[in-house]
């Protein structure tokens, strides 16, 4: 469970969850967009707060696209062997890594899916 699913399960807000745990409602919503990952002190805090019902982890706070990069390199993948497989330009796949421009989303699908990337 996500650290927004579990705040939502409980009706929470993030101020609400940020009392409880000791922290600013900023450094919350930072958790829960992905802008940050929480230091392994706080991670703790989570994990007691939530009775360990988040998962606390390397990829439960990387964006889809830093997993994506990290899943290919695990795999041998460079950028232009990957882009190759996928039948994509090579800059089509660096940019959406890099976040430089909007990739049509049938793209996106077909990157996630080498790179093992599931959505439940």
């Amino acid at each position: 469970m996500t650290l927004d699913d579990w705040i939502e399960s409980k009706g929470l807000t993030h101020s609400e969850f940020a009392r409880m745990c000791g922290c600013s409602r900023e450094a919350v919503t930072r958790w829960v967009t992905g802008s940050r990952a929480p230091s392994p002190k706080w991670q703790k805090v989570i994990e007691r707060v939530t009775k360990g019902q988040v998962a606390i982890g390397i990829y439960d706070w990387m964006s889809d696209r830093d997993k994506v990069y990290l899943l290919l390199y695990r795999q041998g993948f460079t950028i232009s062997s990957a882009a190759k497989r996928l039948k994509i330009h090579r800059n089509t796949l660096a940019n959406y890594l890099n976040r430089k421009s909007l990739t049509p989303w049938r793209i996106v699908q077909k990157i996630h899916k080498l790179a093992g990337l599931t959505h439940d």
